[in-house]
């Protein structure tokens, strides 16, 4: 069987995605052909996994001939439906649930096409899994539970849910690079601290807090704190370094170039990580590190993690979970009265646990 899977279109939706792809290709027939198709962001942080036999990335709008900074191609939503149909699968598996990623199977002319009968797109699939069961339900349910029931409905059991990546070589040298041009000591141990969030307002937490947090823990638990952040988050990860004002808190936005590849080496490297609900969040997860996660408007268990346990951290408001990423109440308090004292805290606490893992691990309100 040649099997296509659409991965999820946001970094930590497919690092969540990672027990049902190990799933695919430990349990499906080993004869069987896996090719991922996904954008460049969750492609590259499913990098180095070994469960897909090729990939194919693509952007809905990418010019023709577009490529990524590695070479590769980067295909349009046209381009895509040509490669899809070239190749002949025989079936679509998707992890997305909007109605365009749908429509690329059909134009494709894939006999089989699995996903959740969601989005207005149920005519768009062969098999099309309800939202709704008696035991499950796809709105309510943490991600990592509904990806492994969409790769159950092909016959895989499916038993683990750890999320898991892997780290290229090339990449820990980089990591390396990276600490020692910001005047890191490579052989201390590192805090990576992530503020930002793609997706929403609401899952931001203030520079002004985190770089009090940031100065506070270096001193207190003796560590270099690494300030993360992407090519478009250079300014803000610049201005908490400067308002931080501490010879061990250095942003990662003055390096010279920041792939994803980077980010995971040097989470990879830590001794701890602090970040809002992001995909830095989820990467330390699945590397198994200690990790503080701080909640606004999201409720957790919508993106409960069966690693090491995590500290999630919430202020408990009247009005959370709301579920917006944007507040009705133009106020944000679910972030912005995130204190410093409070965050510092439970990082403490999560220290201490990590190094005495006998002791239990509590979320913290």
């Amino acid at each position: 069987m040649k099997l296509a899977v659409m991965i999820p279109n946001w970094v930590g939706d497919a690092c969540m995605a990672t027990p049902a792809l190990r799933a695919l290709r430990s349990e499906l027939p080993r004869q069987t052909v896996i090719t991922w198709v996904g954008r460049p962001g969750p492609l590259a942080v499913l990098e180095g996994l070994p469960w897909a036999d090729q990939a194919f990335c693509y952007k809905p709008r990418a010019s023709a001939g577009s490529k990524l900074a590695s070479g590769k191609t980067i295909l349009s939503r046209r381009g895509l439906v040509h490669q899809l149909r070239q190749e002949q699968f025989d079936a679509i598996l998707y992890l997305t649930n909007s109605l365009s990623t749908a429509l690329l199977g059909a134009l494709a002319r894939i006999p089989r096409r699995i996903g959740y009968a969601r989005d207005w797109r149920s005519w768009l699939l062969t098999d099309a899994i309800s939202v709704r069961s008696a035991t499950d339900d796809a709105h309510k349910d943490p991600c990592i539970d509904n990806y492994l029931r969409l790769v159950r409905s092909m016959g895989c059991q499916a038993l683990d849910k750890r999320t898991q990546l892997a780290v290229d070589p090339s990449d820990e040298l980089l990591a390396l690079e990276c600490l020692e041009s910001l005047g890191i000591d490579p052989q201390q141990e590192l805090l990576v601290l992530n503020t930002g969030a793609a997706t929403a307002p609401t899952k931001r937490w203030p520079i002004e807090q985190a770089a009090k947090t940031a100065s506070e823990l270096a001193d207190q638990l003796d560590l270099s704190v690494i300030v993360h952040c992407g090519p478009s988050e250079r300014d803000n990860a610049n201005a908490l370094e400067a308002l931080a004002d501490h010879p061990r808190v250095k942003s990662m936005g003055r390096f010279k170039e920041l792939p994803l590849g980077l980010s995971k080496a040097l989470i990879a490297r830590s001794r701890l990580v602090l970040s809002t609900d992001a995909g830095p969040r989820h990467s330390a997860v699945a590397m198994n590190k200690p990790v503080v996660s701080l909640f606004g408007s999201i409720d957790p268990g919508l993106t409960r993690s069966y690693n090491i346990p995590e500290t999630i951290l919430t202020l408990g408001l009247a009005c959370q979970p709301c579920g917006s990423y944007n507040c009705r109440f133009k106020h944000a308090n679910c972030m912005n009265l995130l204190d410093s004292e409070r965050v510092v805290r439970a990082n403490k606490v999560a220290y201490r646990q990590s190094t005495h893992p006998q002791l239990p691990i509590t979320n913290i309100r």
